[in-house]
């Protein structure tokens, strides 16, 4: 949803920077969902405050490290477009009490390879809190810590053009152990800036996951209520295909509009996040500021 991210020039001084980033779109299928009784769009509203400290090295020698380290606070909220099925639980509770947050802190290393090639290696924690999942108390009920390692190649085409292909490869820690899994995204985007302000990109995503971890039961993991379903050695291959326009009249303001559409398999017989197809349209804003 939204931008896929490409390699840019860093910028030097200030070191910190605040951003606020709100989105609103629908989601055809909002619980990725494989039964035809829970499929069922959505509007969904993601509103993401974030705090960061990305310093741009002065030392000629190490100038081409970029650290970084923040933290984010998202808000998912959700909004009836259209009547959840009648099998669905969601039918009497509507679907805001999906309601949830995620905490983010994170930390990263960026190397420029070359003007063409940039690398990452980055360490995170999501943390995933909601209510209506057990009844209505707000509680904790996934926990995910992805260790990745990340390239992107980047190139130029005159001076309104350029492509890039970005592979990632991570390794994700989780509570529920079940949703531990190895996760493998290739992306190949293309950008072009017709005026300094706009920005139009269109990509597509490949992504292979591997769930390793094992499936735990109520009593060694009571914090969370997702359902124990076995996940080892569920296989899901991902596909998706976007576009996005950006517009930035300020400096620090920058407004786009998006759309994309995914389609999933797995070798496994979950409820959601398994077989599905969703598509996403909507709008978005940034404001960021740096000190």
């Amino acid at each position: 949803m939204g931008d896929v991210q490409i390699m840019q020039e860093k910028d030097g001084k200030p070191w910190f920077f605040l951003t606020v980033d709100t989105q609103a779109f629908y989601n055809s299928n909002v619980l990725y969902a494989s039964s035809v009784g829970n499929t069922f769009g959505a509007w969904q509203i993601i509103t993401t405050p974030e705090l960061g400290f990305s310093p741009r090295i002065q030392d000629d020698q190490y100038s081409m490290f970029f650290p970084k380290a923040g933290f984010r606070y998202q808000f998912y909220t959700y909004a009836q477009a259209e009547p959840p099925p009648s099998a669905s639980s969601f039918a009497t509770t509507g679907i805001s009490a999906n309601n949830f947050r995620v905490s983010n802190p994170y930390l990263s290393i960026g190397w420029a390879f070359s003007d063409e090639l940039y690398l990452e290696f980055s360490g995170q924690a999501n943390i995933y809190n909601g209510s209506g999942r057990d009844g209505g108390n707000f509680n904790n009920f996934l926990s995910e810590y992805p260790l990745a390692w990340q390239s992107t190649w980047f190139k130029s085409f005159a001076e309104i053009q350029s492509v890039s292909v970005t592979a990632r490869t991570s390794y994700v820690l989780a509570n529920p152990t079940n949703f531990e899994r190895t996760d493998n995204n290739l992306t190949f985007a293309w950008v072009t800036n017709p005026t300094r302000e706009l920005n139009t990109q269109i990509y597509a995503s490949f992504r292979l996951a591997k769930y390793t971890g094992l499936n735990p039961t109520s009593e060694s993991n009571p914090g969370s209520n997702l359902g124990y379903f076995n996940n080892q050695d569920r296989l899901d291959i991902q596909q998706t295909y976007g576009v996005s326009v950006s517009w930035s009249p300020l400096e620090n303001l920058s407004l786009r509009a998006f759309a994309s559409w995914t389609k999933s398999d797995s070798s496994c017989q979950v409820p959601e996040t398994g077989d599905f197809e969703a598509y996403n349209a909507g709008t978005g804003i940034n404001l960021l500021y740096r000190f």
